[in-house]
């Protein structure tokens, strides 16, 4: 006899109401779910972040495609080719992991991204290990490593067509390629994080296709990344690209010479709207002209609302900030062993709480100074700190009708404190000296 009240009894009489439907024509599947929301076999629903995915779910990519290669599942995984069409079966977002520990993905084509996810639901694409841990998927190219400035340069890795929005990249590590990121057209929405770069040209930059009316990104967060080895930049942002956040980035050039035009962080045409929070460049060298470039740090003219905040720049040898932006403000900035630590040639620079120590002029023409202001530039200095005791260095070198007013900080010296040309002039208040 069975009770009513029982499980047993409940699907039991599930099944002969379906029964009775099925007879009269009006079911074609059947799926019974006990209360514990377990299939009728008994066994829990899949878990499709470890098998296969829905459309816009997870997909899988490996380093060699396996099984259907359709990326629906590591035994099914997809190649990196692939990778494109699969962000472009995601518009509503999704995540597509590359496969981080069963060797390194060969870069032999560049990934041209046509599409994204949605606003507030990106497709992500990351680096995992099989078992699901983050772990940073390395992509490599051709770039002849060690640098040699007659070898290879490299290609692109992601090229970003226009229109391309809501994508997030993590956990990935590039060695040996020309660009890791390319926007050749208007980009918008692009987070990269915790990842790497070794032996590259660049990073990240955009450079308009001729296919393409413009190539301006917005919306760009770059967080967490270090850049070792790099002959170009680390990023460089032209045209009006608006609204970036460069935060917890380290570039280290290691003195890639002969590139021509090495820069950290290189800003230009009329970009706007820069964050660059705890970021760190060092060692650009550029010898190939008589003055001798290499800046950690450079904007242009047109270029504004520049926030520098808890940033460094060391080592190289032209500027540590070269800065032609307006509306520019840095707040503790660092700069150390560069030509000139700060040369600035706006009207509006302010530092506030700077620290200049030790310029070292490694070669090429012109001299070494603490802060350098072009031709009627004005900047003001609010407690900063300028140290050195190289009587080669000059603390203040400014051109015709510069002006530097410094109030509250500190200077120590034992070179010249002023080369001033006609007009130009520093006033100093409440400076310990």
């Amino acid at each position: 006899m069975v009770r009513l009240g029982s499980t047993r009894s409940r699907v039991l009489v599930g099944l002969l109401a379906v029964v009775a439907l099925v007879l009269a024509g009006g079911i074609t599947v059947l799926v019974v779910r006990s209360p514990s929301g377990t299939t009728g076999s008994g066994s829990p629903p899949p878990d499709r972040t470890a098998g296969s995915a829905a459309p816009g779910g997870v997909r899988f990519v490996a380093p060699q495609a396996a099984g259907k290669g359709d990326g629906a599942s590591w035994a099914d995984a997809a190649e990196l080719v692939d990778l494109p069409k699969l962000v472009s079966e995601m518009p509503g977002g999704g995540e597509i992991r590359l496969r981080a520990d069963a060797g390194p993905f060969q870069v032999t084509d560049t990934l041209a991204i046509t599409s994204g996810g949605a606003e507030g639901s990106p497709v992500v694409l990351r680096g995992m290990t099989g078992d699901g841990r983050p772990a940073p998927a390395v992509l490599q190219g051709d770039r002849t490593s060690p640098y040699d400035v007659d070898g290879d340069h490299g290609g692109d890795v992601f090229r970003f067509r226009g229109g391309v929005a809501h994508l997030a990249f993590q956990d990935l590590a590039f060695e040996n390629v020309g660009n890791a990121f390319l926007a050749s057209g208007d980009v918008t929405d692009v987070l990269i994080a915790d990842s790497t770069a070794t032996n590259v040209r660049r990073f990240f930059e955009n450079a308009k296709s001729d296919k393409e009316p413009s190539a301006d990104v917005s919306n760009l967060t770059i967080r967490n990344v270090t850049v070792t080895g790099f002959s170009k930049r680390v990023v460089r942002l032209r045209y009006a690209s608006h609204d970036i956040l460069l935060e917890d980035v380290t570039g280290d050039s290691q003195q890639q010479d002969g590139d021509d035009f090495a820069i950290g962080v290189h800003l230009e045409d009329e970009v706007h709207g820069v964050v660059l929070r705890r970021v760190s460049m060092a060692n650009m060298r550029d010898s190939l002209h008589t003055y001798w470039n290499g800046d950690g740090f450079a904007t242009e003219r047109g270029v504004s609302d520049i926030t520098f905040e808890d940033t460094t720049s060391s080592g190289n040898t032209d500027a540590g900030y070269d800065l032609k932006s307006t509306k520019t403000t840095l707040v503790n900035a660092v700069a150390t062993g560069n030509k000139r630590n700060f040369r600035l040639w706006a009207d509006d620079v302010v530092l506030r709480n700077c620290t200049g120590t030790d310029p070292v002029k490694r070669g090429g023409s012109s001299s070494q100074a603490q802060v350098w202001l072009g031709k009627d530039a004005r900047a003001r200095l609010e407690g900063c700190t300028l140290t050195d005791d190289d009587p080669a260095t000059v603390v203040f070198a400014l051109e015709s009708g510069a002006q530097v007013d410094m109030s509250g900080g500190e200077i120590a010296h034992v070179g010249e404190l002023e080369n001033l040309q006609g007009g130009a002039d520093v006033h100093l208040a409440d400076v310990a000296q």
